[in-house]
């Protein structure tokens, strides 16, 4: 999907964006990485923060977020279907249960700089995904951040 300077994403958790807690992306044998950012879209069909309202799971507090956009040359992989996914290969260390799909993001980085996943296009990935559990996105790459003034 081609990258639009005016989408706008939320990262719950922090104020700012903090370097020095920043992870490489690390495959784990798991469908989702150790490292990167993960936030959504702020006008996401259903986000995090409606992810966490409806699983009781915590409270987005929007004094403890911050918003950011991807610059303009980010390289964005976006997944909107089952038959997307499977077109990007799999992480060959992680163990095959036939359930989920691992992707392979050490590989995945090499060609892009963020994934956005969107669950609520095909409910089928959140299955083959389980872990994403809503529209997001996860940064491969932090310098295709753009943080927002004053972190909102």
């Amino acid at each position: 999907m081609k990258n639009n300077k005016n989408d706008i994403f939320i990262h719950y958790g922090h104020k700012n964006f903090i370097n020095g807690l920043w992870n490489e992306i690390r495959n784990i044998n798991f469908v989702k990485p150790h490292g990167g950012l993960w936030a959504s879209r702020i006008d996401a069909k259903y986000g995090w923060k409606e992810w966490c309202h409806d699983s009781q799971f915590r409270q987005c507090n929007i004094r403890n977020s911050f918003c950011f956009k991807l610059k303009k040359d980010a390289r964005l992989l976006t997944i909107n279907s089952i038959e997307e996914l499977k077109q990007y290969p799999k992480d060959k260390n992680c163990l095959d249960i036939g359930v989920y799909y691992c992707l392979d993001f050490e590989e995945l980085k090499k060609s892009y700089d963020a994934i956005e996943v969107n669950i609520s296009n095909d409910e089928r990935l959140y299955w083959d995904l389980y872990g994403w559990d809503c529209d997001s996105i996860l940064i491969l790459n932090k310098g295709v951040l753009q943080i927002m003034e004053g972190g909102q």
